[in-house]
Order: C-alpha cells, then structure tokens, then sequence
C-alpha cells in the first residue's frame, strides 16, 4: 500500500526524527542516549520502529559505530528541514510569549568578516540578551548545504564571482555587506620590505607561498592572479587558510601569503607581520549574508540580520543591499 501524508503523518512521530538525527550526530546508540536522557534499549527500539514502518533499515552498524544508510540519509535531510522548522516555531512562541529569545545559528568562512562578526555579536547581545547565537566556521562548500538544509540560519561568506549563475542562486537570498581587499603579508624583516619601489606580484613570486587550499574560492582568485601574469602558481606551498599559523609561519622572514585587509589590521598590533605595498591593489570579492529565500527568518535570526547591517555601516562597509533584486 503507497503511503500518504496522512498515514505517515500517524505512524510516523516527529520525536523518532529527533532520535535518529541524534543518533548519527553521536555515531553511536550510547552517544545519542546520554544526549537525550534515554536509555539504550530505548533508543533502538525507536529506531527498529522507524524501520519497521519504513520497510527497509535506516543504519548501518560497524566497528566505528553507526552510519546511515542510503534510505537514512534521506530521511535525516529531510529531518534538518522539519527540525529546522520546529525550532523556529519554538523561537516565535517565546517570542511571542516571554520577550526575545531563540537562537541563531551562524556559518562564516575561517579569517573573513572576523572583526564584522564580532561586533555584530556584540550588538546582538547588547539588544537581546536572550538570543543564543552559534558560530560554525568551515568552507562555503561545507556552509551552504547546511544553510539549505535548515542546520544553519544564516552564512558570512565570499559572493561567488558568478553567483547569478550559480546552482544555489535561486534557494537562497545575498545581501552585498561590503567589498573585502586583499592583500599580501610577510614577517616584518623579509628582505623585499626593504624595497623603495611597489613591490610586483613577479617579485615575490619565487618565495615560500601560504596559499588557500584548491576547496576555498578564494583559491582560484588568487591562481587567476599569478595566471594573469604568466607566472604560474609558486612551486614552494603550504595550503592554509588558518590566520594564527600562518602568522608564525611568517615569522621565518621569507614564507609570504595572501590575508585579507581586515584580518592583517587585526593581526599587525604585534610588529610582526608587515604587508607589501603592491602597485595595484587587490580585491578578494563581495562578502554577503546568505538566506534562505524559502523560509522566513525566525525572530533571532531578523534581528541577528539587522545587527549585521548596523555592524557593517560601523565597520565603514557599504551599505546593505540586496543582490536579488
């Protein structure tokens, strides 16, 4: 007999969801019991009913716990989504009831918009105290799936160059924050800083090199550049994106990397790193804040938002706007 909304709707209970969901974020039984204060047994009993009633097995079992099986992941994406949903309807009735609260959840990229973040967490706090807000750093190709599948409410991340082209473009909403610069930074003593002159990409070119790893888009900006020129990209590489690393490589006074302005303004405090003077300045692209354009923001997520804007108008960016019209 095919199932409907209806028959699942009764066989199907949106607490199995949260167990099975639960369940492959420990990787294990035991792990998923002690987060939500249920036993074991308990536990896979749930499971064996989801299974049961779906027909097919949901996990797989190994020596290094649970996965999911091909019929799992579908179910648990779709769980994100329902999840996702049940939180923001959470949110709205406090809201509604007792005053701000909630949580927001938030994904950037690691060494952008740092300094943007910060004070925009600070003005969230200062307006509403009762509002949680998560940070989850990673690559935008780690950042917009979990965007789309509703496990994070909003993303700070680089534009793509073709984004009004892009795969994502029509599930998800970008408001322009500000233009990022670019630019390229060695330990205080490296010999070039000595150099009257605006230094060219060529000269720096046979040094040691930190460059983004070939995942991160900003890698590919950075190849153009070297292309561009007929240069190639550097023989001697380490590929990080890590600021604080790439600060203490730095330090040997010849290793040389790419950073973004505002990171290299956090970090030169020190008198340790010193950036070069190019003769054409470099752009890194447009940061913007991500958005589903199929669900509402929840109220901790709006007013998350708006701190955002009031944070990049501080922050001397351009004003907010939005690139879908």
């Amino acid at each position: 007999m095919k199932s409907t909304v209806v028959s699942v709707a009764r066989k199907l209970k949106f607490y199995q969801l949260v167990v099975l969901d639960q369940v492959l974020r420990s990787g294990s039984l035991v792990g998923a019991a002690q987060a939500l204060n249920l036993t074991q047994p308990a536990v896979t009993k749930i499971i064996h009913e989801m299974e049961s009633f779906l027909g097919a097995d949901l996990l797989v079992r190994g020596n290094r716990g649970v996965s999911a099986t091909e019929l799992g992941s579908v179910v648990v994406r779709r769980a994100h989504a329902m999840l996702a949903e049940l939180r923001g309807l959470v949110d709205e009735v406090h809201a509604y009831t007792s005053g701000m609260t909630g949580q927001v959840m938030v994904g950037t990229l690691a060494g952008v918009s740092a300094l943007l973040l910060s004070q925009t967490l600070r003005l969230l706090k200062e307006s509403e105290p009762g509002v949680l807000a998560t940070v989850h750093v990673g690559h935008m190709t780690q950042l917009i799936p979990c965007l789309l599948s509703g496990e994070l409410d909003i993303v700070i991340g680089r534009i793509p160059d073709d984004w009004s082209e892009h795969e994502y473009e029509p599930q998800l909403k970008v408001d322009v924050l500000y233009e990022e610069r670019l630019c390229i930074v060695a330990g205080a003593e490296h010999p070039l800083h000595s150099n009257c002159r605006p230094i060219q990409l060529a000269d720096l070119h046979p040094f040691p090199w930190i460059l983004p790893p070939r995942s991160v888009l900003l890698r590919g900006t950075v190849d153009r550049m070297f292309n561009d020129l007929g240069l190639g990209p550097p023989t001697n590489v380490i590929e990080s994106v890590a600021a604080l690393t790439n600060y203490e490589l730095m330090q040997d006074q010849q290793t040389i990397g790419f950073m973004p302005l505002q990171t290299y303004q956090q970090l030169e405090g020190g008198g340790k790193i010193k950036m070069f003077h190019l003769a054409n300045p470099l752009s890194f692209g447009r940061i913007g804040c991500f958005y589903s354009s199929s669900r509402h923001l929840d109220p901790a997520s709006k007013i998350f938002r708006e701190c955002l804007s009031l944070a990049s108008i501080k922050f001397d960016c351009t004003d907010i706007t939005n690139v879908n019209g």
